[in-house]
């Protein structure tokens, strides 16, 4: 069972994990889909979400103009049994059309629950593909497409403040301010190498999926009719990616589209400053 995965796609806290926990292997009997590259969100809403699922349903997906520039999967990443990939943490809060789906001639919500401030409902890639992955022997892997966010190592939690330099700024829990997420010379390189595996894991993922997509003639069966193109409720006109193949549509009259948002840029300009620094120390 092909199955769709909308969730929010967040960032570990570097201060409690090791390198290692940012990388997980595709398990036996699975192939993984990730559609955003490192440092960028999706940005969709539930039409948009249909569209793409009703594009994933199609075996020949692969052959559309929306894996090209401008389309929905144009960033597409593949990874099969045995590959490494990123192990990013997941949850969905909101809105309420978030969660995991099977594909098929009914689409259907799987009775999941994706809460991380309770550790039964804590879910991280790895954590998520074991939970899905066949639990006995198949000959065809089952597919996981994940439609999540992939925002930049360094993301400081919720009320956090990152603290490019400078000493450690005590805990403000007790003023209900913000706590310090001091970038000290030690967690800056852990962070340079969990960013730059990332970025080395999504190369490696979009060769891999250009070299197994279908080869066949796009045809206008395998997108999305006519009569359904209206997924976006929040832009006109309404466009989705490349809609039936014709000419790319401005990102803001996408209803889904990628996009490096202001506080990862931020982020980026800096660490990408800082990491020079380390390179010449």
């Amino acid at each position: 069972m092909n199955t769709f995965v909308s969730l929010h796609g967040v960032c570990h806290n570097l201060f409690k994990v090791s390198e290692k926990d940012y990388v997980t292997v595709v398990p036996k009997g699975v192939r993984v889909y990730m559609f955003a590259p490192t440092n960028h969100c999706i940005y969709s809403n539930e039409s948009s979400e249909e569209m793409m699922k009703y594009m994933l349903n199609n075996p020949d997906w692969t052959c559309s103009p929306e894996c090209g520039a401008g389309g929905m999967f144009e960033h597409a990443q593949l990874y099969l049994p045995g590959n490494k990939m990123v192990n990013l943490m997941l949850d969905g809060d909101d809105p309420d059309h978030y969660g995991v789906y099977t594909l098929g001639d009914s689409i259907k919500k799987m009775p999941l629950v994706f809460d991380a401030t309770k550790k039964e409902t804590t879910y991280d890639v790895e954590r998520l593909l074991q939970t899905l992955a066949p639990k006995s022997k198949t000959k065809t892997p089952i597919n996981i497409f994940l439609c999540i966010c992939s925002p930049h190592t360094i993301s400081p939690p919720q009320g956090s403040v990152i603290k490019w330099r400078g000493k450690v700024m005590p805990s403000r829990k007790a003023t209900k301010k913000y706590d310090s997420y001091h970038m000290c010379e030690t967690l800056l390189k852990k962070a340079k190498a969990i960013q730059e595996k990332r970025l080395w894991l999504d190369e490696q993922g979009k060769l891999r999926f250009k070299k197994q997509a279908c080869r066949r003639m796009f045809t206008r069966s395998m997108s999305f009719p006519v009569n359904m193109r209206n997924g976006s409720i929040d832009n006109i006109p309404s466009t989705i990616g490349k809609g039936v193949g014709e000419l790319p549509a401005p990102t803001i009259e996408q209803g889904l589209y990628y996009k490096i948002d202001k506080q990862d840029r931020e982020t980026n300009e800096v660490y990408e400053i800082k990491k020079r620094q380390i390179l010449i120390i």
